[in-house]
C-alpha cells in the first residue's frame, strides 16, 4: 500500500520538525533531493525500525506512507496523521490537502481466475476481438469498476481484477490481484477507508466468484 497526504493550499509542513519526532521514536533517516517542476524538493525518507521494509517519506508538501503489509501500513498512517496534527495544530483547519491510496491485494480464490474474469465479459465480444485481430488466444484479463465522483470534494475509487502472473503461467494457482485506487480530500474518509479495506474486498470477492 501507498498512502498520500498531500498539501494543496495551506501553510507547508515542517518537514524538519517531522523527522526529528519520527527519529526520536527509533526510525532511521536517510535524505534525497528529488526535482520538481518548481525545483529541488528535499525529502526524509524514515524507515519503521521493525522491519526496515515499510516507511515515511515527508517533505514540506506533506507524507507518503510505504507498506507492504496492511496493518503495519495503517499503523505508520496513524502515526504520521498524529505527528502531522501537532505540527500544524490550528492551521489543519485552513489547509486543504489530496489524498491518494492504492492498494495491491492478492486474494487466494481455489479456483482458475481467468474464469472469472471470462464471466464479466460477453462472450460474443471476444470472439468479435479474436476475429478482428487473428488471435485465437486472445482472452479478456483485466475487469474494472469505480464508484464515487472523480473530483473534489468526492470520493473516487477504482477497483481492477486480474489473475497474479505466476512463471511460466497465468493465475494457474488461483490467485486473484486487486489493484485499488483511491482519490479523496478528507483525510477522515481516507482513514476509514484503508480501516474497511479487508471488509471491502471481501465483499467484491463474494460478488465475483460464482
Amino acid at each position: 500500500m501507498i498512502y498520500k497526504n498531500l498539501i494543496r493550499i495551506g501553510k507547508e509542513l515542517n518537514a524538519d520538525e517531522f523527522r526529528a519526532k519520527l527519529v526520536s521514536q527509533g526510525f532511521l533517516q536517510e535524505e534525497r533531493v528529488i526535482p520538481t517542476p518548481t525545483g529541488p524538493l528535499k525529502e526524509y525518507v524514515l524507515r519503521e525500525p521493525k522491519n526496515l521494509r515499510d516507511l515515511i517519506v515527508v517533505s514540506v508538501k506533506g507524507f507518503v506512507v510505504d507498506a507492504r503489509d496492511i496493518e503495519n501500513g495503517l499503523d505508520l498512517v496513524g502515526l504520521a496523521y498524529d505527528v502531522y496534527e501537532t505540527i500544524l495544530g490550528d492551521l489543519m483547519k485552513h489547509t486543504i490537502v489530496d489524498i491518494a491510496a492504492d492498494y495491491a491485494i492478492t486474494v487466494f480464490i481455489g479456483k482458475n481466475p481467468q474464469d472469472i474474469i471470462s464471466n464479466w465479459v460477453k462472450n460474443d465480444v471476444v470472439i468479435k476481438l479474436r476475429k478482428n485481430l487473428k488471435r485465437d488466444d486472445l482472452n479478456p484479463f483485466i475487469v474494472g469498476f469505480s464508484w464515487g465522483i472523480p473530483r473534489a470534494p468526492h470520493e473516487w475509487i477504482v477497483v481492477n481484477v486480474a489473475p497474479v502472473i505466476e512463471p511460466q503461467e497465468i493465475g494457474k494457482k488461483g490467485r486473484l490481484q486487486l489493484s485499488i485506487k483511491y482519490r479523496g480530500v478528507d483525510p477522515e474518509k481516507g482513514i476509514v477507508f484503508i480501516r474497511e479495506i479487508k471488509e471491502i474486498v471481501e465483499k467484491i470477492v463474494s460478488a465475483i466468484i460464482p
